[in-house]
């Protein structure tokens, strides 16, 4: 399992949502969203 932040900006959820819609994103992407995981600024 990959470490969101350890992500380029392009690949991780929330941008890529920005950038290509919620509809090309993966399950498991949208999931993270949600959560609230990978959140800038956050080291949990």
């Amino acid at each position: 399992m990959s470490n969101i932040k350890n992500l380029p900006k392009h690949e991780q959820p929330r941008e890529k949502m920005i950038e290509k819609g919620a509809e090309n994103l993966r399950d498991s992407e949208l999931m993270a969203i949600l959560l609230r995981t990978g959140i800038e600024g956050k080291n949990d």
